[in-house]
């Protein structure tokens, strides 16, 4: 009945966290309600759905929407708070709150096995568990979680000592069909209560965790209102009047939302105030092996207020998944050896990055604030950061440099590609930019050249290019060409980073003498059209993408003129180009001659709205995960009885041993089928991370 009740009503509108105002959409609404009955049950799921139905309201109002008990409103409105799914606000003087969702923290439950393996690959097992922990039980207090992590250790130290290693199994299935045999405990991942202290350390200094403050659970829209009335109170008593004024009160008002956003990281700020982080980073470079050994330096860590409140940070994980996106999209491009650069940069570039997306209201042009300034990573810096054990001879070949324009190749974009644009407009009537400026005498650019190798000694005559074993020929090479030379590891490591310059795409931007830097806006914008192109091939074939792509070149095309441009005869073109229009692809614009509407005397001209079809497959996207949790739901109740007899405590972890062949065959097939569909929703959730939230 949740989700019949859903479906009648259009939810309202709704601002994100950062800024930009969202319309909640039946399938996105119905996908929440679906996440959150899936983890949290269905009292909650009612709730949140009636709340993005109805938008603000009271208790009193939630129980006659719902025809709840108040009661049974508040059980499910704790749930909702403890996992950071919902806002609320008092005002002075009211006597009940008023409770709003928060569907941003609701479409995130689907990226927690994401998240786990982002913190697994980055900090090891025993962060992934601790993660694991509060996103499973939202936010809480430090010193909670300090007691349940003794109590497990402390558990797992008696049942050692008292029944041995010998009696102890996995409580639950080891591999898809549970039939994988049975291995004894290892223990907690956790070892004391000092090395949970250094590990939410080591979190908090990557702000993956922070700090719940007074304002947290306050809506976008209620913090803009706080802070506004600070601002008047404080600066403005009299009214704002006139436009320095208006540019002042806007400049306070960033600053103001500035200072209540840094509060969740005054737990951060106090680490760094003890001046051992870099110590701990060195120390605990591989946590892992730091544990295995038993040398792990959890005295170094300062000793967290157990009365500090924490939880996840979904906005600081969504940068983190970013850029493991972008390594993917490098890596099918350009191999693995320069995606694994392309991936240190990005780690060094979004250190100290908060959120993927600009917040329009704090992000101001202050130049000590300014977040449209990029970041800057030197190359000695990614340098230090490589591993040692990576050859960066792979991936790159060797051509002769009278087949290469060096200034070409190393040419310095100091500007991002918008500010460029208009800086070039400047200088077609003035004298020749920086970069027109060229060097065209060979003897110089040889000696350059030469200075980027190193010779090959006497005795090595495999002519190897690099130190990976191989050779790469060119064409104009051979019995002729000079004596092969071996490029230094620096020299290698700029040859990656300027393919990543030169792309189509442009992944790196090459903004100063050893300098680089990534612009993510039309980055992000590249990969969003190559989503897309990717959506029309496998909808509309080759031809499909091909007109597409001539259409977004080109802008608006007649209709009589569009066969010509694209090679292509009549009949066959308006057959694809109507498939395309079903599909959202297209559009087409009627344009009459005169003021007598006519067909016979119109124009009609094709075009390619790439907003249009992105939202189309965003659209798209939510409702095929909707339908996979529908269909997920409907398999689980026809196998309600075989789940029910998996769920005993004698049967689990073994069922392949207890359960009758019939069942288990069953059991099986479900399993197979829940891993498809949750498959389905991660693919889903990739395309949906770059055109939304990315």
């Amino acid at each position: 009945m949740m989700l019949v009740r859903a479906r009648k009503q259009n939810p309202p509108i709704s601002t994100g966290r950062n800024g930009l105002t969202q319309y909640q959409t039946k399938p996105l609404a119905e996908l929440c309600a679906l996440l959150i009955d899936e983890l949290h049950g269905e009292l909650p799921s009612r709730i949140f759905a009636m709340l993005l139905t109805k938008g603000r309201s009271t208790v009193p109002q939630l129980a006659q929407y719902t025809s709840m008990t108040p009661r049974q409103i508040r059980h499910g409105l704790a749930v909702l708070h403890q996992h950071n799914l919902l806002f609320y606000h008092v005002d002075a003087g009211s006597e009940f709150a008023f409770y709003e969702a928060n569907p941003e923290n609701a479409y995130n439950l689907i990226r927690t096995g994401k998240i786990l393996e982002m913190v697994e690959t980055s900090f090891g097992a025993p962060a992934k568990d601790v993660v694991q922990n509060l996103l499973l039980s939202g936010q809480t207090r430090i010193s909670d979680l300090v007691a349940a992590y003794k109590e497990k250790i402390e558990h797992a130290s008696k049942e050692a000592a008292t029944n041995g290693e010998d009696d102890d199994w996995t409580a639950e299935p080891n591999g898809i069909n549970g039939d994988a045999p049975s291995t004894n405990k290892a223990g907690p991942v956790v070892k004391s209560t000092a090395h949970l202290n250094s590990i939410i350390c080591r979190l908090v200094e990557a702000e993956l965790i922070e700090v719940v403050h007074s304002t947290t659970f306050e809506s976008p829209q209620d913090v803009q209102k706080i802070v506004e009335k600070e601002v008047m109170d404080k600066f403005f008593p009299a009214g704002v009047k006139g436009n320095k004024a208006k540019i002042e009160f806007q400049e306070k008002m960033a600053e103001g939302l500035r200072k209540m956003r840094a509060e969740s990281k005054s737990l951060k700020r106090k680490l760094e105030q003890q001046g051992s982080g870099i110590k701990r980073r060195k120390l605990m470079e591989n946590l892992s092996m730091a544990v295995t050994n038993g040398n792990h330096e959890e005295d170094l860590d300062p000793v967290l207020d157990p009365r500090q409140v924490i939880r996840i940070n979904y906005e600081k994980c969504l940068v983190d998944l970013r850029n493991r996106r972008l390594v993917q999209f490098a890596t099918d491009m350009y191999g693995e050896t320069t995606a694994y650069v392309y991936g240190v940069l990005l780690k060094l570039l979004t250190k100290d990055l908060p959120r993927c997306r600009q917040d329009p209201l704090a992000d101001t042009s202050d130049d000590k604030h300014d977040t449209e300034k990029p970041f800057i990573v030197t190359t000695d810096l990614i340098l230090d950061n490589l591993k040692t054990s990576v050859d960066l001879s792979l991936g790159i070949g060797k051509a002769e440099r009278r087949q290469i324009s060096r200034s070409a190749a190393e040419r310095i974009d100091p500007y991002p590609p918008a500010k460029r644009t208009f800086l070039e407009e400047a200088e077609v009537e003035g004298e020749a930019s920086a970069d027109e400026d060229e060097d065209d005498d060979e003897s110089s650019e040889e000696s350059e050249d030469d200075a980027d190798y190193k010779p090959v000694a006497n005795g090595d005559t495999n002519g190897v290019n690099g130190t990976n074993g191989t050779r790469v020929k060119f064409a104009g090479t051979g019995s002729a060409a000079k004596e092969p030379r071996r490029m230094d590891r620096p020299t290698q490591l700029r040859q990656h980073l300027l393919i990543l310059c030169e792309s189509a795409q442009r992944f790196v931007r090459h903004c100063g003498p050893d300098e680089w830097t990534v612009d993510f806006p039309p980055l992000m914008r590249a990969l969003r059209e190559t989503e897309l192109d990717t959506v029309i091939e496998r909808k509309c074939g080759r031809q499909g993408l091909r007109l597409a792509r001539i259409l977004r070149s080109k802008g608006k095309l007649e209709e009589k003129a569009l066969p010509n441009v694209a090679l292509m005869r009549k009949p066959e073109l308006q057959q694809k180009m109507l498939e395309m229009q079903s599909a959202g692809f297209v559009s087409v614009q009627e344009v009459p001659r005169d003021l007598k509407a006519d067909v016979k005397k119109s124009f009609f001209l094709w075009f390619c709205d790439v907003e249009r079809s992105l939202g189309h497959m965003l659209a798209n996207s939510y409702t095929t995960m909707v339908h996979c949790m529908q269909v997920l739901e409907a398999l689980r109740y026809r196998e309600r009885d075989v789940l029910e007899t998996t769920k005993r405590t004698d049967v689990r972890g073994r069922e392949k041993d207890t359960m009758r062949k019939e069942y288990y065959e069953r059991y099986s097939r479900y399993l197979e089928c829940e891993r498809k569909l949750f498959a389905q929703m991660m693919r889903l959730d990739d395309l949906v991370s770059v055109l939304r939230d990315f």
